[in-house]
């Protein structure tokens, strides 16, 4: 095997808040050797990389992510802000669409909007939408990834009309006259329009999946979760390891969503389904919804309201089977909870249960933990339960408006208390939860870091100062903590011996930039398993 050394760089090893190192040594697609130029133990080498300087840092790992959305809106027009501010302006965008004036079975999408972002302070219905066409179905996913937007057209091809009852856990919205006008509210209703679209066609599947390696490698993120995978049309799991073949270069741990698959995973997990770069790491519950959406279960009523506490989607006797499961397939939970109601279902469950999986991983993830409070993290500490929490800054720095019209004072000061987070929860992380929310670039991963330290909004608006992360403390939530997370391959998220040599190379030093520039970082190099899998023009 032959062996490089890396040399000249400015390299935080994920180690430790402290750990800096200047020289490594890859051999074999892990990391032999790290220390100090000129050090005396400095092994040899069969060729050299002179960094001239520059800042080095583990891969990226993004433990909460959804690749197959964002394989599925490659062509989707971005429908948030800065490019869409209202209504108007979101119609004009979609009539840009590639499809726009194609066939009556041609779909016209977007993505992101936000009816907090969009000066009319409405959603959109399917009145609006009717105006880019009434001939072609079109589509618009909110930010949230849980409810979506349709046109006349779109409610026909799904078979939904006036007499179609709400699916239990959504809502179709309607009209005074009981008709539907478009707005399909929480997953259960807006699966119902996403399966009407559904790509049918196996080989573009994994071809768009394997394409989507490179928008990660070019952010340097070296190993995603999907939190949103599926058993039909496709099997995920080989849509993801057909893509690796295809060029998809990521480690890659799938979660699959409980209520719609459960019926195919009865029969179980093969353990070879469980192995290697790309396998099946567990299953994914819902407890709640979002803030933006007035979803998430609360203790507290939603400002102005006096009695709406979002929506409770998750019963114990659903969570004694889901667990039943994951136990005897030695897979994880994870359990999408936003509001501290649905996150004290989730505790209070698992009260007097013990850790199943070895290693050292979770057993149970919490998922967002927007609204997890400091009772509550002693109640888990308590418990012989081993916890996971991946939680996601960039929602309250680009849905400022949703959480301070949405949340009491309060409430929004406990909002992603990441410096607590980070002292008294071990396996906690940072994620993009891509393409879940109102930003063009969600996975931009120097974003979240500048908001975990910064603690400022997209539009300057402080975000509870008191919760402000140092640098090494954000990238340790994207790097060695995360990696914590879930059951991957081998050693990842440090630059240390024995651990996968997958790191990124940065265009400037992220320690020493202005906090404020962060946001403005990029990669240069990316390197996975010792492999340069991008490199800046």
């Amino acid at each position: 095997m032959s062996s490089c050394l890396f040399t000249h760089a400015h390299v935080f090893t994920g180690r430790s808040e402290s750990d800096f190192a200047t020289a490594f040594v890859v051999e074999g697609g892990v990391v032999r050797w790290v220390g100090q130029v000129g050090d005396a133990a400095q092994p040899a080498a069969d060729r050299q990389v002179d960094l001239q300087g520059r800042t080095v840092v583990p891969g990226f790992i993004d433990v909460h992510t959804h690749p197959t959305f964002l394989s599925q809106i490659v062509d989707a027009v971005p429908c948030t802000v800065p490019l869409v501010e209202d209504i108007p302006g979101l119609v004009a965008a979609l009539k840009q669409h590639p499809k726009a004036g194609l066939g009556p079975n041609d779909w016209i999408e977007g993505w992101g909007y936000d009816e907090s972002k969009l000066k009319e302070g409405r959603t959109p219905t399917r009145h609006d939408l009717d105006l880019v066409s009434t001939t072609q179905p079109v589509y618009v996913g909110r930010s949230d990834c849980h409810s979506g937007i349709c046109n006349s057209r779109a409610l026909a091809l799904a078979g939904i009309g006036k007499d179609t009852p709400d699916p239990i856990g959504g809502h179709f919205g309607r009209d005074a006259d009981g008709s539907p006008n478009g707005v399909l509210t929480e997953l259960a209703a807006n699966s119902v329009v996403q399966r009407a679209k559904a790509v049918l066609d196996y080989a573009q599947a994994v071809g768009s999946l394997a394409r989507t390696s490179q928008r990660f490698s070019e952010r340097g993120i070296v190993a995603v979760t999907d939190m949103m995978a599926f058993t039909q049309p496709f099997h995920h799991l080989d849509v993801y390891r057909d893509a690796a073949q295809a060029g998809f270069k990521q480690q890659a741990a799938l979660y699959f969503s409980w209520e719609p698959c459960k019926g195919d995973l009865r029969t179980g997990l093969e353990a070879a389904q469980k192995d290697g770069r790309v396998k099946i790491a567990g299953i994914k519950l819902f407890a709640d919804g979002s803030i933006s959406g007035k979803t998430a279960w609360c203790s507290c009523a939603y400002k102005h309201t006096g009695s709406l506490f979002g929506m409770s989607l998750l019963s114990s006797a659903a969570l004694a089977q889901a667990y039943e499961w994951s136990v005897a397939n030695g897979a994880q939970m994870a359990v999408h909870a936003m509001g501290d109601a649905a996150l004290q279902l989730v505790i209070d469950f698992f009260a007097d249960k013990k850790p199943w999986l070895p290693g050292g991983v979770p057993s149970v993830r919490l998922e967002h933990a927007t609204l997890l409070k400091p009772a509550q993290i002693a109640q888990m500490n308590a418990m012989p339960m081993q916890w996971g929490v991946a939680t996601q800054i960039i929602f309250m720095f680009a849905e400022y408006e949703a959480y301070t019209e949405n949340l009491v004072a309060s409430e929004f000061d406990q909002s992603y208390a990441l410096k607590t987070f980070y002292e008294e929860i071990a396996h906690v992380a940072l994620s993009s939860d891509a393409p879940a929310t109102t930003w063009a670039d969600p996975d931009n991963v120097f974003v979240s870091i500048q908001a975990a330290v910064q603690r400022r909004a997209y539009n300057g608006a402080p975000i509870v100062d008191s919760q402000a992360l140092t640098v090494p403390q954000a990238l340790l939530l994207y790097t060695a903590r995360a990696a914590s997370l879930s059951p991957f391959e081998g050693q990842l998220g440090q630059i240390a011996p024995g651990f996968e040599a997958s790191f990124a190379v940065l265009d400037r030093d992220i320690f020493t930039v202005p906090v404020a520039d962060i946001g403005s970082l990029r990669v240069q190099e990316t390197w996975i398993a010792g492999e340069q899998v991008y490199r800046a023009a």
